[in-house]
């Protein structure tokens, strides 16, 4: 039996297996060199003598499969160790797990994903391919295809394309060809959803959405990315589950035509398999650290930075809408400059004015809530404050260290820590793998109050305000008015406090929105700083950003 060549058989057909070799043996253990292949299914060839040993040599190999790194095992024959058994002597087993072609599977056979197939064959990748069009799903139009999944319907086509159903023989365009996946390679498997419609993306997104995958992109604008993510959300897809998926996907590089936007697919999948960055090689700016948003929250981490020796710049929307605006660097988009704690910000347009206010002391505050400014930028750090319990848009690998704030981010595949900002025992603290506690929808207390200080709108329109931040109020004083277009409608305040925080007036509002929040405590002070939760969340972000520049380093 020729071992090698069944090796380099299975190797040819992407199944996977494991070689174990006896690489040190003594007394009356099998001799050293043996060796026996293992299949995902449990099928050997060879033997390296058979009984417990072989047995537990089969087990072993299925968990280095899924690793897909060697490991040894070391067993005592002399009947005396923690595994004895009788024959005398000792041996110890390699295990060498195959080296499986990553597979690619390509929702849709349009023109991107034609593009995607041609630049990733030469790269190794073992392609698939499926669509409810089965005219398409050729091997005149994939010739580079191993797995071809056309079919009448895409439910159809993916189950076959993930091995839940037969493959059906070798009918091109109808049916399957090619093998399916075993159950190691589907979860390997990095997915790429491109199809003919909306429906279409949404359906198969939802399809991998709970599927074990390497990695799980949908091409499309940010505008409908964000769509179809919100109805899964709201159809009870769970946050982890929903941060996992990139897209917008593909780095930012530009591209335009379907050849461009491959490359920028493919890199991004490379970079994911590889674990890293995606960014540029050449050097960044050692001390400089992004801040995607700056609400109060934002604010906190910024100053903690900033007087731990680091330049901040921060990212914001056109029209921000945080409400502890005394303490928000957000409020400079609206007026130029602002001053929270002795920290003086100020507006900058493009790279040019950002680098005049750092070589002034100050903060800049660029309108980019795309982070478009990041890789002009190079920042040694890229934070992710902008609290919307959703990711939009943020991924490792736009700086050397990428950390972000509360739910909506997986720890180790969107950014390389996540900083817990919900109150209780785990507030400030590093998550380094997995995820935040999810967002209640509770806000926290603050002096005994939880919901019942929060103000928000009763109906759409635009806020008039009767009161100032900092003001002492009682409960059912009037706070502000809501212009609607069948009249003023009066918002009183909740309970008796001070009014800590306030929406900008003129903004536009919707009904149900956050507008104001009054603080129970009754201590005007408090409203010119950053609140405890803040500063706590900050120094989650301080030891973050030392701890991956250490790593970095190393």
């Amino acid at each position: 039996m020729n071992l090698y060549r069944i090796a380099a058989d299975l190797e040819d057909r992407n199944r996977p297996f494991v070689l174990a070799t006896i690489v040190e043996s003594s007394g009356s253990s099998p001799r050293s060199r043996a060796k026996m292949i293992i299949e995902a299914d449990g099928t050997c060839h060879g033997t390296i003598g058979g009984g417990r040993v072989e047995a537990r040599v089969i087990e072993e190999a299925r968990a280095c499969m899924s690793s897909g790194k060697p490991r040894t095992i070391r067993f005592d024959l002399s009947g005396t160790g923690p595994d004895p058994m009788l024959c005398g002597g000792a041996m110890t087993i390699l295990l060498e797990p195959g080296e499986l072609k990553p597979r690619l599977l390509l929702v849709g056979a349009g023109h991107v994903n034609l593009a995607l197939a041609r630049a990733a064959a030469p790269l190794g990748f073992r392609i698939a391919v499926a669509d409810d069009r089965p005219d398409l799903v050729t091997s005149d139009r994939f010739p580079m295809a191993s797995e071809l999944y056309g079919a009448p319907s895409l439910r159809e086509a993916l189950e076959a394309s993930m091995g839940y159903v037969s493959a059906g023989g070798a009918s091109e365009g109808a049916g399957s060809s090619g093998a399916s996946p075993t159950p190691a390679e589907a979860g390997g498997t990095c997915v790429l959803i491109a199809t003919a419609s909306h429906a279409s993306d949404e359906e198969a997104l939802r399809y991998f959405i709970d599927k074990p995958a390497a990695y799980l992109g949908m091409l499309g604008s940010r505008r409908k990315t964000r769509i179809i993510l919100e109805r899964l959300s709201e159809s009870g897809v769970p946050e982890e589950a929903l941060a996992r998926v990139r897209a917008p996907v593909g780095l930012d590089i530009g591209a335009e035509t379907p050849e461009e936007i491959a490359v920028s697919i493919l890199g991004e999948i490379l970079a994911e398999r590889s674990g890293r960055s995606g960014g540029f090689l050449t050097g960044r700016e050692g001390d400089l650290v992004v801040v995607r948003g700056a609400g109060d929250l934002a604010t906190g981490v910024i100053l903690r930075l900033a007087r731990s020796g680091f330049r901040v710049v921060a990212l914001e929307s056109p029209r921000p809408t945080a409400i502890r605006r005394t303490v928000a660097f957000s409020e400079a988009v609206y007026d130029g400059t602002v001053e929270v704690e002795g920290l003086r910000a100020r507006r900058a347009e493009g790279p040019a004015e950002i680098r005049a206010a750092l070589a002034e002391g100050l903060v800049p505050v660029a309108v980019d809530p795309e982070a478009a400014l990041v890789p002009v930028l190079r920042p040694a750090a890229l934070v992710d404050a902008i609290l919307a319990k959703r990711n939009l848009g943020t991924r490792v690998g736009q700086a050397p260290a990428v950390i972000a704030l509360g739910p909506g981010f997986e720890a180790g595949r969107d950014a390389d820590a996540v900083v817990e900002t919900a109150r209780g025992h785990d507030l400030g603290r590093v998550i380094l793998e997995g995820f935040a506690a999810p967002n209640t929808g509770l806000p926290g207390e603050v002096g005994g109050k939880s919901a019942e200080r929060v103000v928000r709108a009763t109906a759409a329109g635009e806020l008039i305000g009767l009161r100032s931040i900092g003001d002492k109020v009682r409960a059912g004083e009037p706070l502000l008015m809501i212009e609607t277009p069948s009249g003023r409608i009066t918002v009183p305040s909740p309970l008796d406090g001070v009014l800590r925080g306030l929406i900008r007036p003129g903004i536009p509002v919707s009904e149900g929105d956050k507008i104001a929040d009054v603080d129970p405590r009754g201590r005007p002070e408090y409203c010119r700083t950053v609140s405890d939760k803040a500063r706590a969340v900050a120094g989650g972000v301080l030891e973050a950003l030392l701890y991956l520049r250490g790593r970095t380093r190393k």
